[in-house]
């Protein structure tokens, strides 16, 4: 056993935490104020496979807060469509360290250990089965998650179900590479690609392949996605690219929205742990 593979098992011992907390989060190692605005540029086909639509969305996301019980976010979007622009009010979504919603009742089994295969090498992780429930119906989820190894969830596995127990679809989430290069404005960064096919009930799906920076708020830096209908034939494709971002809320900079944060939430939490 390698130096390395050591140091992740003592590491394994020592954090007795069953499921995600902040620091497996990407948004989790952050202080309150950081913030990254990305460009979604979406196109629509029609029948003959032309372009029949395109719209362009800038969205800055900011963290606002973080406790034990997970993250606040605030999201800042401005659409242009046809040569329009359209500014939404400022949405504020708080959200778990799973994902889930505020409103919605995690369900959590203890974690058993497993393992991953990444680029042909066998990476132990936790295997963590749990369950989401809204008055609408449940996602069961099974996640294989690392400690000590971004983006800590390598491998994501879910089901929606509606209230009468029909599965609406599922999604699929693998991590594909790592160390890959990644060139973030006048930088050149390690990143990982990510790979998530969604399926639907009636048979369509989404499948985004994204590239992944820790370092970044958030992680996602870019991503391509395209959406199939039942038959198989393209219906929309999208790009995400980063447009700018600050991961230290002390820096002078309040981005392309021109809002700048308060101070009021500048200290990291007492949770503020990085492996």
């Amino acid at each position: 056993m390698t130096a390395c593979w050591l140091a992740a098992v003592c590491a394994w011992a020592s954090d007795a935490t069953p499921g995600l907390s902040a620091k497996l989060h990407p948004w989790g190692l952050f202080n309150p104020g950081a913030w990254k605005t990305v460009r979604v540029v979406t196109e629509t086909l029609d029948d003959r496979g032309h372009v029949s639509s395109i719209s362009t969305t800038d969205t800055k996301t900011t963290l606002v807060d973080l406790d034990n019980e997970g993250i606040t976010l605030e999201i800042q979007a401005c659409m242009d469509v046809a040569g329009k622009r359209f500014e939404a009010e400022p949405q504020t979504v708080k959200q778990g360290f799973h994902g889930e919603l505020l409103g919605e009742r995690l369900v959590l089994k203890p974690p058993l250990g497993g393992q991953v295969t990444i680029e042909g090498q066998k990476i132990p992780c936790r295997v963590q089965q749990l369950e989401t429930i809204t008055s609408g119906g449940k996602t069961v989820t099974t996640l294989h998650y690392s400690i000590v190894l971004a983006p800590y969830v390598l491998k994501r596995e879910s089901a929606t179900f509606d209230a009468e127990g029909r599965e609406l679809g599922q999604t699929h989430v693998d991590v594909v590479a790592r160390n890959m290069p990644v060139q973030v404005h006048d930088e050149q960064k390690s990143g990982i690609y990510v790979k998530t096919v969604q399926t639907k009930s009636d048979g369509g799906s989404v499948t985004t392949l994204a590239t992944v920076l820790p370092e970044v708020p958030g992680g996602v830096v870019h991503s391509s996605t395209k959406e199939l209908d039942k038959n198989g034939r393209l219906v929309r494709r999208s790009t995400l690219e980063l447009i700018d971002y600050n991961e230290d809320p002390d820096k002078d900079r309040s981005g392309m929205f021109g809002r700048k944060r308060s101070s009021r939430h500048r200290n990291k939490p007492s949770s503020y742990y990085s492996p």
